[in-house]
């Protein structure tokens, strides 16, 4: 009576599983990825969209203009700036989650405890511009020909998306979209594409049509 016995994979046998597996998880890498941070930089649009809704809402809001001169608020700009937003209840809470890029890979959401116990905003925990407090108003009635950018990513998540561009918020449109170098570098704008790259702090609040925007 013959015996049968059960033969396991020989090393060569599991080092062609694990290529083929490697190879498939490289093609769906490649496929996958892409479309990932397509998402990614839509879902940016919408929340920069809720961001300027934010904006928009104080604007349109007595009190809370009035609270664009307080003492505590009118010097900051930038990150500072929002951070005194959300202490003087110039922003809803629900936006304190929104002012981190969800591509940045220095930033984290904050909660909003540092608030209630009257601390400072943790660090890295704003991935946008903003005008300096004083400014907001008038740099949000620019617009045609005097338009400016009114909000962008700060120079930590300035290339989140390499591919798409910075993304910028007119002070006159409703919709964020993407600025590529090759648009800031060419007419009207005139960008050194080297800075772009390198050193966007020295055209955040700097250089048109960011220079009414701040870290």
């Amino acid at each position: 009576m013959k015996r049968y016995t059960r033969r396991g994979f020989t090393l060569v046998e599991l080092m062609v599983v694990i290529g083929i597996l490697g190879l498939l998880v490289g093609i769906l890498a490649v496929a996958v990825i892409p479309k990932l941070t397509e998402a990614k930089n839509k879902l940016e649009v919408k929340q920069v969209g809720d961001l300027m809704a934010g904006f928009q809402n104080l604007a349109a809001d007595d009190s809370k203009k009035k609270l664009l001169r307080h003492k505590d608020v009118k010097d900051t700009k930038g990150e500072k700036f929002y951070e005194a937003a959300f202490k003087k209840k110039l922003f809803d809470d629900g936006l304190i989650s929104k002012i981190v890029s969800l591509n940045s890979k220095t930033d984290a959401k904050a909660d909003k405890v540092w608030i209630e116990e009257g601390g400072e905003m943790p660090a890295n925990s704003c991935s946008y511009t903003a005008p300096a407090a004083s400014k907001v108003l008038s740099v949000m009635s620019m617009k045609g020909n005097k338009r400016t950018i009114f909000l962008t990513f700060n120079s930590r998540n300035w290339s989140n998306y390499p591919d798409a561009g910075a993304i910028v918020q007119w002070s006159d449109g409703d919709t964020a979209e993407y600025m590529t170098k090759e648009t800031a570098t060419d007419d009207p704008f005139n960008l050194d594409g080297e800075t772009w790259d390198n050193n966007p702090s020295e055209i955040i609040g700097e250089k048109k049509p960011f220079d009414n925007t701040f870290e």
